[in-house]
């Protein structure tokens, strides 16, 4: 999932133009979580308490108080990571904005041209740079919940208990903020994962070995295995050895 943040002064262009941009990422299969921002504080704030954490950022260049360029260059101080698109009113306010890292520019007269091409290629590029990192929310001390970025091949598995939804990965344990366990399922079964029960699913590549009613992790973990679902696991398992001797 992309986080995607719009920054502009005018809460009518920000309503106007949410439609389209879901509309787009909807059209591309991309998920993404659009976040609106009327003041260019508030965006600063919430990246300086949240970095990493927005993918996308459409930054509006002539807002009062802060422009776009001044915005653009305390968000770079932060991150360099992130994809910014300038909106513009005029195109000469696009003039000096190179040592913003910018991706791209969309005039406010031209957006419902323009608009779908450029989010393709910012989220084809972010693919290509972070093919396998994924976006949690999870729950920490005192009732917060903090934003983390984890690799793909850094989960290992992630299960369901008593209500609650937490991730394992190599290092350590996270209780997950708010997620339906049965989106997960759905979102990581095309990504080399499998439900070895119904609470659970499980990276194929941390699989050391099937017994009857149980698999074991290559860190010695132990987990339940349903009988129903342990042909489809050996299936998959199966298919996982044979591209590692392919290779």
């Amino acid at each position: 999932m992309l986080n995607v943040a719009l920054c502009d002064d005018d809460s009518r262009f920000l309503d106007g133009i949410l439609p389209l941009i879901k509309k787009t990422f909807t059209a591309l299969k991309i998920n993404a979580s659009i976040h609106l921002f009327t003041s260019a504080n508030a965006l600063i704030q919430r990246f300086e308490e949240y970095n990493p954490y927005f993918d996308i950022i459409f930054l509006d260049i002539d807002m009062p108080l802060m422009n776009g360029k001044e915005v653009a260059r305390r968000l770079r101080l932060i991150d360099q990571k992130f994809k910014l698109v300038f909106i513009t009113s005029f195109e000469q306010e696009a003039l000096n904005t190179f040592q913003f890292n910018v991706s791209g520019f969309l005039p406010k007269l031209l957006l419902d041209k323009r608009m779908p091409a450029v989010i393709e290629r910012v989220a084809n590029a972010i693919h290509e740079e972070n093919p396998q990192t994924q976006i949690f929310k999870i729950n920490v001390n005192d009732n917060r919940n903090r934003i983390i970025k984890v690799p793909l091949n850094d989960i290992m598995y992630l299960e369901s208990m008593n209500r609650k939804i937490y991730l394992h990965t190599k290092r350590k344990a996270y209780l997950l903020h708010c997620y339906k366990f049965m989106d997960l399922i759905e979102h990581y079964k095309n990504l080399g994962f499998v439900e070895i029960y119904r609470t659970c699913i499980v990276n194929l590549k941390y699989i050391f070995s099937i017994d009857d009613l149980e698999i074991r992790l290559d860190n010695g973990t132990t987990l339940p295995l349903s009988r129903r679902k342990r042909q489809n696991v050996l299936d998959n398992f199966c298919e996982i050895i044979s591209e590692i001797k392919r290779c």
